[in-house]
């Protein structure tokens, strides 16, 4: 029950969505806002006579004429009821039923007596809304929120979402109303946004010079832009053209592509951008434009496609440049032409000029004729031949009257005739003032032979071209000598691949005995039936690691057997991490021995880490095995940055900087005649028996720092100890 006092504040409904009117105790229509006018069909604050309601007929859903006095409104005044979402048919002069829903709340003053009501009816506009059969028994509502603006005391105003719901006791008898008021001022506000920001994209759309249009997912045109419009030369009808706009579309051979199969209703079929098929617009008014379209799918967040867009590039200004392109090549062609007859015609006149100056070259003729070890010959600056010598009768075969006044190109192979290398070696003399060449060369009797050949360009006072002397020498000896010492390359090359697989398969063999001593090993040390002692198991634990790196050995070894230096092999190393890792590995040792090895700040180099670990691992046990037995051993281990020029070595390169590190120990020493032979393979320095050794670990560390583009060098004194000094390009 709504108390009397506080019936004004319902006058807010004035603006709601809704319609809204009151009734006094006796069932008078007291008040009604613009939305009940609009469904009774009268205008808003007119007079009104009629009881409950003012509508022109009512029905329920059993067709049954219902007069006012017993409508749903009229027993409220009687029994005080509160009726929410009651549904009623109602008819109006002139226009179709229409199904509402009525809600009446009762209004008492401060002693409960009934003063009148307020009632609340919902419709809509929608079609479903519409009685369009006749049997309303089967036709539903839907309960929605009341969207409304209610106004403040203060004159501000909000959206509101507005629900009413009957209360009800224990006897199922209606006792009071809730009235729930949400703000939505955001939700609207965010509408508003919305379709402020869906202006904005299509007047966006509209300012652009691209064309531009899109379709649904059906083909039908749902938008487009003025300048697609002009470019179709037409404007589709929204939601009834299908696929685009165009009066009619041609392929680019001219043949008629029909509308249904165009590069936009194949990405729409196909749901798939569609890119690179060029097509011709035919406008209404017969014109043709030449277009590249761009077609691309638009998919919901769900996944499914909702249509598409289609950008479309007017290329037909580019295709009249490039037709004018092919005309103006055409008259350039011609003029090629002109000026090839031109050249010969001064080809000819030049012809004339050197005759004259035959008689002026007759010395120099005579001082170089007489050579036979060079071909020596005058061209002309066209590389026709003016003079002959005995060298160049002797070197290729020719008689001064068989080959002066043809061109120098007689001299070449075919393939470098077809490929124009005579006449490019011209032009580079020309540029260049000199051209040197070496290659086969063909003689009169088609026999070949290595050339080498200087052309030298010839010039007159005023610096132009008189011509060019060739200066010919055959190479042919040194040629087939090179050959055969490339071709022993090679065969080396062979062979030590063939060392390298033979290696890798000897160390792969060896892996099996090894495998075989740490099963063993690990089987007598996890047994827990053996009783074994701790030195026993220790001893155990020393051969399954000592076991372990040897394999580990093995597997860097057969590794290395198939690297050799490729660069993708190399990376970042670091050398104090290395020193540290040799050192752990041969932990034990050191502390029995009380062996010292000091290294001051070791460089990061760029080179292969496990090969540069066994380098330094071989240069270091090479000092403990020839350790002098008077004295403890130490190995000192320093580097710097050095200059390539200060390296005494062949094939150093002097601008380069090198990494010197050396490895300097305490030892034996060795006799310095030595210390080129120290790093063949299988060369013992000493045969003492308690040396051990096989002889090969510093022909691997040559090999090792030979695959780093580096040198290796020892020296020594016998009784005072070996420095080993490595050099590594700082870039490779």
């Amino acid at each position: 029950m709504i108390q009397s006092e506080q019936f004004d504040k319902y006058t807010v409904f004035n603006n709601s969505s809704c319609v809204v009117y009151t009734c006094d105790a006796e069932g008078r229509i007291t008040n009604y806002n613009a939305k009940a006018g609009e469904l009774w069909g009268i205008k808003s604050n007119s007079n009104t006579n009629e009881n409950f309601c003012e509508n022109w007929k009512c029905h329920y859903s059993s067709e049954e004429y219902v007069p006012h006095f017993d409508s749903l409104l009229a027993p409220l005044e009687f029994s005080k009821l509160l009726i929410h979402n009651a549904q009623m048919v109602i008819e109006r002069p002139g226009l179709l039923p229409i199904i509402i829903k009525v809600n009446t709340i009762p209004i008492e003053d401060n002693h409960g007596n009934l003063i009148g009501t307020i009632n609340f009816s919902f419709f809509g506009d929608d079609q479903n809304n519409m009685v369009k059969e006749p049997d309303l028994k089967t036709k539903e509502l839907q309960d929605r929120n009341v969207e409304t603006i209610v106004e403040r005391p203060d004159g501000s105003r909000f959206y509101a979402s507005v629900n009413i719901d009957p209360l009800f006791d224990e006897d199922n008898r209606i006792t009071g109303a809730v009235d729930v008021f949400q703000d939505i001022t955001y939700i609207k506000q965010a509408e508003l946004a919305l379709k402020e920001s869906e202006g904005r994209y299509h007047n966006l759309i509209q300012s652009l010079d691209t064309p531009l249009y899109t379709t649904d997912a059906e083909g039908r045109v749902t938008m487009f832009n003025k300048a697609v419009a002009v470019l179709w030369g037409r404007e589709p009808a929204i939601g009834k053209d299908m696929w685009c706009g165009s009066y009619k579309i041609l392929a680019v051979n001219g043949s008629d592509i029909p509308l249904a199969e165009c590069p936009m209703a194949v990405c729409l079929q196909q749901q798939r951008p569609v890119h690179g098929e060029e097509i011709i617009v035919v406008r209404p008014d017969g014109s043709l434009r030449n277009v590249i379209p761009h077609p691309q799918p638009l998919f919901n967040e769900f996944g499914k496609m909702i249509g598409a867009i289609n950008m479309l590039i007017d290329i037909t200004d580019m295709k009249r440049t490039e037709n004018a392109l092919r005309e103006s090549e055409k008259k350039y062609r011609e003029l090629a032409a002109s000026l090839e007859r031109k050249v010969e015609e001064k080809t000819l006149d030049l012809k004339k000029k050197n005759k004259q100056l035959e008689s002026s070259e007759l010395r120099y003729h005579k001082m170089i004729e007489e050579v036979e070890d060079y071909a020596i010959i005058l061209l002309d600056k066209d590389g026709i031949v003016q003079n002959w010598n005995k060298g160049a009768e002797k070197i290729k075969g020719y008689k001064e009257e068989e080959i002066v006044g043809k061109s120098f190109s007689n001299f070449y192979l075919p393939a470098d005739r077809e490929s124009g290398l005579p006449f490019k070696l011209l032009q580079l003399a020309r540029d260049e003032g000199k051209a040197i060449h070496e290659g086969w060369r063909m003689r009169k009797d088609g026999s070949t032979f290595w050339g080498s050949i200087v052309l030298t360009a010839l010039h007159d006072d005023q610096d132009r071209i008189l011509g060019f002397s060739k200066v010919t020498r055959d190479l042919t000896e040194r040629k087939q000598a090179e050959d055969r010492l490339k071709e022993y390359a090679n065969q080396l090359e062979f062979q030590n691949k063939e060392l390298e697989q033979f290696a890798y398969a000897a160390s792969h063999d060896m892996k099996e005995p090894l495998r075989k001593i740490q099963f063993y090993n690990a089987a007598v040390i996890q047994n827990q039936a053996n009783v074994l002692d701790e030195k026993s198991k220790d001893f155990l634990s020393r051969s399954l690691n000592a076991a372990k790196r040897m394999n580990d050995l093995i597997e860097d070894l057969l590794t290395y057997s198939t690297t050799t230096s490729n660069t993708s092999n190399f990376e970042e190393v670091d050398l104090n991490e290395v020193v540290e890792e040799i050192k752990l590995m041969h932990k034990e040792e050191i502390e029995q021995d009380k062996i010292q090895i000091p290294s001051n700040k070791l460089p990061v180099i760029h080179a292969i880490p496990f090969q540069i670990i066994q380098l330094m691992s071989n240069l270091i046990n090479n000092s403990v095995k020839y350790k002098h037995p008077d004295r403890t051993v130490y190995i000192e281990i320093k580097a710097n940055l050095i200059k390539g020029s200060l390296i005494k070595e062949e094939n150093v390169e002097p601008n380069k900087q090198y990494h010197h590190i050396s490895v300097i120990d305490n030892g034996m020493g060795f006799d310095p005649d030595y210390s080129d032979k120290i790093f063949n393979i299988f060369q013992r320095l000493h045969s003492l028996p308690f040396i051990k050794g096989s002889g090969i670990g510093l022909a691997i560390c040559k090999r090792i720092v030979q695959n780093h583009h580096g040198f290796i060098t020892a020296s020594s004194r016998e009784g005072f100890g070996a420095q080993f000094d490595i050099y590594l390009p700082q870039q490779l």
